[in-house]
């Protein structure tokens, strides 16, 4: 399909695998998607192509709000006769509304067919449009479609793809390979720096211009993508950035859209790509998300935390058209995750680049400036996602440390966390870790509150390498935690919500608080059976399950190993007791560590001190 005359708004994409067909088209007993190298759909008479789908769907009132686009036209690669229709369908609407139909007699592939979006894309009746094709001959074919304007580009758009990796080397080469291999982004102007903080892959593996290899400390996720960031700045040639992660999977052409919605954008936005579960690979497990202000209880209601953070359009399942359509209702998200994030050059000349925090949380707090500080949107485009390993599935316990440490940093910065409110929440997620025998993880927390109080000396006087390794060291100190395969664990059920879960039994959980969950219990009254925990997508086992238990069999739905804690009553005990010391020590300086961090912050922002912290003076 030639493209000379016109400009290419996004295209309607295969699905590579049956797996993730229903995200992009849908077909009757007639019509069937061949899934060899010539991508095509096939069809017979009354067989019906539908791509009222979650990436083939054209979310109109999304592009009527962020871009200067007014005239938009599919351009479908057809052979044989067909019924092309066009349907819009809105959020809470249940009927969808006919917007466009022809019948399109001998339709030859050297000549594509052209349907016009009606002028109504723009206005308030704008929702998500979708085609359905019907073959009326004997057979027929699908295979290219496009939405395309033939309006202007308002400017030019070059792209810097900043991936940072830490020996996850067959990942990331494959995202590069499907960024490289996307014909339609040849005539783009891109480049992708990998920064590589595991320094074990080498120039040649990658073998064109287009892609720059950075070997580098591992500062972690934070320092990678800022060194990329800063090489790219260095180059003077982009207008816009996007940072991605390296163990995704990529649909190249939610890359291939920013560029569109860029070159037409009526303002300036960041953009959060959604993240779809790995595992799961129909159901939406972020679109943005919120921090602290809100955050949801089990009884619905929303409260509090400062700690929290809460995925948008959480557990959507997209193989459900309807569903899809609560899409169309934007939230106002406070960041995007860094598994795909894009923003302007302008944005970092205002905001600055990201903290020095390693991993976990630097997301947050960029995302926090674009919204808070300059006021300008993060938008979660519908359509625009990567697949990425949900949470649920892993919990390294060393990761509790950055997070709230680097939290309460952020909240620092933005003066936002009273004391109280702190060491509550805090203090929460410690005895959680207590009652679950989980004490290496409430040691995450001691640490991570121990450090924040050092203030910015933390940053400016530790090596981030050696920090790490110490982190890394002190996330194992309780020897009663060990993690086994399930082939070494012998009848390990897979699921085991028990009534009481749901019925929160008043006495259990009375007598589980007052006893630290039977860490205050005679010995004879504690039961030598296992508890088997349980941590899904959907729901997870309550703390009181654990009571008055000697040990727990923690499963995490999608991952292959089980956690088994045994109680220990001195260790316990010792840590909560330690706790209580250091929150009490740390009351009177509260207020001038506060201080300092926010101080410190347009320093730890600079391109002065990133080129310091990542050692780059040396190289020169």
């Amino acid at each position: 399909m030639s493209t000379n005359q016109m400009n290419v708004i996004s295209r309607i994409r295969f699905p590579c695998t049956s797996e993730t067909s229903s995200l992009y088209m849908r077909c009757n007993e007639g019509a069937t998607i061949n899934f060899c190298t010539e991508q095509k759909v096939e069809l017979t008479r009354n067989g019906v192509l539908s791509l009222n789908t979650y990436f083939n769907s054209f979310y109109e009132n999304f592009y009527a709000k962020y871009t200067k686009l007014s005239s938009l036209y599919y351009l479908l690669t057809l052979e044989g006769d067909f019924q092309v229709s066009l349907y819009r369908e809105q959020y809470e609407r249940e009927k969808r509304e006919l917007i466009y139909t022809h019948k399109f007699d001998k339709c030859d592939p050297s000549e594509p067919i052209k349907v016009s979006l009606p002028d109504s894309w723009q206005s308030q009746d704008a929702g998500r449009a979708y085609l359905e094709i019907t073959c009326l001959s004997e057979r027929g074919c699908f295979t290219e479609g496009v939405v395309a304007t033939e309006q202007p580009k308002i400017r030019e758009v070059s792209l810097a793809i900043i991936t940072c990796t830490f020996k996850k080397e067959v990942y990331i080469k494959n995202t590069v390979k499907t960024i490289l291999q996307d014909d339609f982004l040849q005539d783009r102007k891109f480049k992708v720096f990998v920064v590589d903080n595991g320094r074990t892959l080498k120039p040649d593996e990658f073998g064109d211009s287009r892609v720059q290899l950075i070997s580098n400390r591992n500062v972690g996720g934070a320092g990678g993508f800022t060194r990329g960031l800063i090489q790219a700045l260095q180059e003077g040639v982009y207008t816009h950035f996007l940072f991605m992660d390296d163990d995704i999977e990529l649909e190249s052409e939610s890359l291939y859209r920013l560029f569109p919605l860029y070159e037409y954008a009526n303002q300036d936005f960041a953009i959060s790509g959604s993240m779809l579960d790995l595992y799961k690979k129909h159901i939406l497990y972020e679109a943005g998300a919120l921090l602290c202000a809100k955050s949801l209880h089990r009884d619905g209601d929303y409260g509090n935390d400062p700690f929290a953070i809460v995925s948008l359009n959480n557990k959507l399942n997209l193989n459900n058209s309807y569903v899809t359509n609560n899409l169309l209702l934007e939230d106002n998200p406070d960041y995007g995750a860094f598994w795909f994030f894009s923003f302007s050059k302008t944005v970092v000349e205002e905001i600055g680049l990201p903290m020095p925090f390693f991993i976990k949380g630097d997301d947050i707090e960029f995302g926090l400036r674009i919204t808070e500080r300059l006021s300008k949107r993060i938008v979660a485009f519908p359509s625009i996602a990567v697949w990425h390993e949900p949470f649920y599935a892993k919990n390294p316990i060393w990761v509790s440390y950055y997070k709230f440490r680097n939290l309460l940093i952020t909240h620092s910065i933005r003066g936002s966390l009273k004391y109280l409110d702190a060491v509550k929440f805090l203090t929460k997620g410690l005895i959680q870790g207590i009652f679950l025998f989980d004490y290496n993880s409430a040691e995450m927390i001691i640490k991570g509150l121990e450090d924040y109080m050092q203030g910015p000396a933390l940053v400016k006087s530790t090596d981030a390498e050696t920090l790490h390794a110490k982190i890394l060291e002190h996330s194992k100190i309780h020897k009663n935690q060990t993690v086994t395969s399930y082939s070494s664990t012998h009848n390990l059920p897979q699921k085991n919500l028990s009534i009481e879960n749901k019925n929160q039994p008043i006495l259990k959980i009375i007598l589980g608080l007052m006893t630290l969950n039977g860490h205050l219990v005679p010995n004879f009254l504690l039961s030598k059976d296992d508890v088997f925990y349980w941590i899904g997508s959907d729901s997870a086992d309550r703390w009181f399950k654990v009571f008055a238990k000697k040990r727990v069999v923690i499963s995490r739905e999608g991952n292959n190993s089980v956690e088994q804690n045994e109680m220990s009553r001195s260790i316990g005990l010792g840590i909560l007791i330690r706790w209580f010391k250091i929150v009490i020590k740390s009351r009177t300086k509260w207020s001038s560590v506060s201080s300092e961090w926010r101080n410190a912050f347009n320093h730890f922002s600079s391109t002065e001190f990133w080129k310091d912290y990542l050692k780059l003076n040396e190289q020169i």
